[in-house]
């Protein structure tokens, strides 16, 4: 399960023996928080690697090395999810059709500028203020999201991917990493 996460989450050449069972797509939920961390650990160490830089430079190299790592996998939901919430106008069928559709539209588009525009104006601020812990916690954090809705809410589709993965999940051990990581947070900030 933990390369299964690996795999998915970034871009590191991981090769899988076999197709992942629905139990072990489950399982590797676990293993996001740990995959934000080492994620976090790259970039904390990058940024320290660039402090002889000018912030602004940096937080735009960290910026582009954080996308390049995950596969801008983030971000590709980001813009579907916009353009479906918008597009299909409270329609469920409109919503996942629209979802499907690998097109970007102008709200997708315009969302993927805001959010960048907002993750580079906090990376200049944390690197500024040297407050490099933080390039390790929101990546975990970020990692932790989907773990939490995997547990609190129910899949759209039936017989999607994210559907045998919620069903799948070790649900003590997740609330268990869940709060082993909030607790973490809070005691490291």
């Amino acid at each position: 399960p933990f390369w299964i996460a690996l795999q998915f989450l970034t871009t590191f050449p991981v090769q899988l023996k076999a197709m992942p069972s629905k139990q072990q797509n489950g399982q590797s939920v676990l293993f996001y928080p740990l995959i934000g961390f080492i994620i976090g650990v790259i970039l904390c160490a990058v940024a320290l690697l660039l402090q002889v830089i000018p912030a602004i430079l940096s937080a735009s190299l960290i910026l582009v090395l954080w996308i390049w790592l995950t596969g801008g996998l983030h971000l590709d939901g980001l813009a579907d999810t916009a353009d479906a919430w918008v597009g299909g106008f409270g329609d469920a069928e409109r919503t996942l059709k629209i979802m499907k559709d690998p097109a970007c539209g102008p709200i997708g588009v315009l969302s993927l500028i805001i959010i960048c525009l907002l993750k580079w104006s906090a990376l200049y601020l944390l690197i500024q203020k040297q407050l490099y812990s933080a390039l390790v916690l929101f990546p975990v954090l970020g990692r932790l999201a989907p773990m939490f809705l995997f547990l609190t809410t129910d899949y759209v589709r039936e017989k999607g991917l994210g559907s045998s993965m919620a069903s799948y999940i070790p649900k003590k051990i997740a609330l268990a990493i869940m709060l082993f990581v909030v607790i973490s947070s809070l005691y490291s900030s």
